[in-house]
């Protein structure tokens, strides 16, 4: 059996992110990268009590980072699938759906961009394992969007343009959607979604990108 990583630093952890085959590949690390990044703990075995999700909150996170292609030019990416739900245990809000409770988890995406950029930060770079600026902006973007509603119109593409990103930065994001939502149960509306990301991800958001560029 491979011996657990002792003292598990940013870089080792991303590592092990982006060459997970299952789930299982990660889990087996939960200690270490508790010690590493504390503000994790939160998401064990937190039941998420929503008739879209199958699993508890640190399932779904390592589901939605497994999902993820493995050539993604952009650590990032995998590290934002790690962390992108870890604000939902401060935005719980109870609702009930044929007659069973049913939580909502309103404005969670910027509680975790919160968490991420006040807190994960403050305690990486303590331990001497700061991301670069860079890094942290990718980081954060993925975060604070990637439950953003999606359109294949040009205008969806065009704002996130003005942010300031690149179509890299852009496409990555949606592939992140699309790891995300399948990790989900698959309901008709995360289909379509999972539908719309993977078109903005691939050559018809190039193509829109394009036309932007063209002044279209």
């Amino acid at each position: 059996m491979e011996e657990r990583c002792t003292k598990m630093n940013i870089r080792e952890l991303i590592k092990i992110l982006r060459s997970a085959n299952n789930t299982s590949d990660i889990d087996k690390y939960r200690e270490d990268i508790i010690t590493l990044i504390p503000q994790t703990k939160i998401m064990i075995d937190f039941n998420q009590q929503n008739y879209a999700h199958q699993y508890d909150l640190w399932n779904h996170s390592l589901q939605t980072v497994v999902n993820l292609p493995g050539d993604i030019n952009d650590d990032m990416v995998y590290l934002a699938a790690l962390l992108h739900d870890i604000g939902k245990p401060d935005c719980q809000t109870a609702d009930m759906k044929d007659g069973k409770i049913n939580m909502h988890y309103y404005g969670h995406p910027e509680r975790s961009y919160e968490i991420v950029k006040d807190d994960i930060d403050n305690e990486l770079t303590a331990k001497g394992e700061r991301l670069t600026d860079d890094e942290m902006r990718r980081l954060l973007y993925y975060i604070r969007f990637h439950d953003d509603r999606v359109s294949l119109r040009m205008k969806h593409l065009r704002r996130h343009l003005r942010m300031g990103v690149s179509l890299a930065e852009f496409q990555n994001l949606m592939k992140l959607e699309v790891a995300d939502a399948r990790a989900h149960v698959m309901l008709p509306i995360i289909e379509q979604r999972i539908e719309i990301c993977e078109k903005l991800s691939g050559d018809y958001g190039k193509k829109l990108y394009e036309d932007i560029l063209a002044g279209k």
